[in-house]
């Protein structure tokens, strides 16, 4: 029905019509905000507030760790639209613009709303479609419903629901072009592109049932590379590992281990007397220099917004993170490597993450990145993403899924479990077991499917 590459083109043109400015203030300009009892927060106490933090307790990468983070208790929806037609399954892509992407506008789910903007609390437009995920109005089934956490190093304690509903074939989207229909082929190629995908959308796909990006609904996920060989046979393989023998329990265990031992204390600060950070008429920002985030104040505008004028924080980074999601043919078949990983966002103390992630608060495997970078690797897809641009602003992160040879997969062992496709895909319907950047590394795989 659409060509693979309208997704893009149809961006494109949503970019061009939001007029998206984004012009860094002082935080004296930046309206209904305001410094209240050491944290930065809007005058309503709703959206989010940016607060300090200090790891007084927990493992050596954490311990005496300071940084501003982001307190957003709220729950917000994060949900796609789909519909079963005669040529098989499309998906309502939104074109959201976020003032931190890459681009400004990228592919997000059909809605993505925090609490207070679904409740109207910015006094502007309703969000269209929410009624699907809080009314049930016109949906057929639900296929996916599940909270999963923010990023542990920048969200305290933060959680979105998760969820795909299916809805009859002659349901219509708002009469906007910020929504358009596109088939299963024309999405799990844009996943393999750079900056179309936004952070949530990915998040939602990891989570939602694999089969609805298929190319036909009598093959199951990866169906298509069956006797084909190459990485996406050995990925067919890998996701029909029955649970017992995938590593799931093997995993979970682990993961509990190392909560239980994790003994993680956070206590919260006021950002001024935050230690080793510096708050000024423009940033709050890392007396170490090169450290990432910076907190700075931004005014926006953007023509397709419930409001088109607003101000807001945004957590700011200077340089690139790499997030790396190892696998290698263990026993004949691929798994992956999981890293279990301590941050203090996390309401678990823990959850999974990629094999490798870089950046303040995250500790990885030793030698792991000079063995990616050994000549004996080999990548096979890398994607450059904008993460949360809603919250975040130039915070791009390199995604990759890295496989090594087996000799060299053996000395990884000690640093988390090899687990299969089957076990990801079992894990990414938990709450609380993969974190946001893991889940954008399985979104990668995905566009094999």
């Amino acid at each position: 029905m659409y060509e693979s590459t309208s997704i893009a083109h149809w961006l494109a043109g949503r970019r061009a019509a939001s007029g998206l400015t984004v012009e860094q203030i002082p935080f004296s300009d930046c309206k209904h905000w305001s410094f209240v009892d050491g944290r930065l927060r809007h005058t309503t106490g709703r959206f989010f507030s940016v607060i300090g933090i200090q790891c007084i307790h927990g493992p050596r990468h954490l311990k005496g760790l300071a940084l501003p983070i982001i307190d957003q208790p709220e729950i917000g929806i994060l949900g796609f639209v789909v519909r079963r037609t005669e040529s098989g399954w499309e998906w309502l892509l939104q074109a959201k613009t976020e003032p931190g992407n890459v681009g400004g506008t990228q592919v997000g789910p059909s809605v993505q709303a925090t609490l207070s903007n679904y409740r109207q609390v910015h006094g502007g437009q309703p969000t269209e479609m929410i009624d699907l995920f809080t009314e049930g109005k016109h949906v057929v089934r639900q296929i996916a419903n599940v909270e999963q956490s923010e990023q542990g190093d920048r969200f305290l304690g933060k959680y979105n629901r998760n969820a795909v509903v299916e809805v009859e074939r002659w349901f219509q989207p708002p009469a906007h072009r910020a929504w358009q229909w596109f088939d299963a082929d024309a999405v799990r190629e844009a996943l393999a592109e750079d900056y179309i995908f936004n952070t949530d959308a990915r998040s939602v796909l990891c989570c939602a049932d694999w089969s609805l990006l298929c190319e036909s609904e009598d093959m199951p996920p990866f169906g298509r590379w069956r006797s084909r060989g190459g990485f996406g046979e050995q990925l067919l393989v890998s996701s029909q590992v029955p649970l017992p023998a995938s590593g799931h329990t093997q995993a979970l265990d682990t993961l509990a281990r190392c909560r239980e031992a994790s003994a993680l204390q956070i206590e919260q600060v006021p950002l001024q007397r935050l230690e080793g950070w510096c708050v000024d008429t423009w940033a709050i920002e890392c007396s170490q220099p090169g450290i990432d985030p910076v907190v700075r104040t931004f005014r926006i505008h953007s023509a397709d917004r419930e409001v088109q004028d607003w101000c807001q924080p945004l957590l700011t980074n200077r340089t690139e993170g790499l997030a790396v999601l190892v696998c290698a043919q263990r026993d004949g078949i691929v798994r992956f490597l999981l890293n279990p990983s301590v941050e203090p966002g996390f309401a678990e103390r823990a959850q999974f993450a990629p094999s490798l992630l870089t950046g303040l608060g995250h500790a990885n495997p030793a030698a792991l990145l000079e063995t990616i970078r050994n000549a004996g690797s080999s990548t096979h897809l890398s994607v450059r993403q904008s993460d949360e641009g809603g919250r975040f602003k130039d915070s791009v992160a390199r995604y990759q899924i890295v496989e090594l040879p087996p000799e060299q997969a053996q000395a990884f062992d000690i640093a988390g479990p090899w687990v299969t496709l089957s076990a990801l895909r079992a894990m990414a319907n938990v709450r609380g077991l993969l974190s946001n950047e893991l889940r954008s590394c399985i979104s990668l795989l995905l566009s094999w499917v």
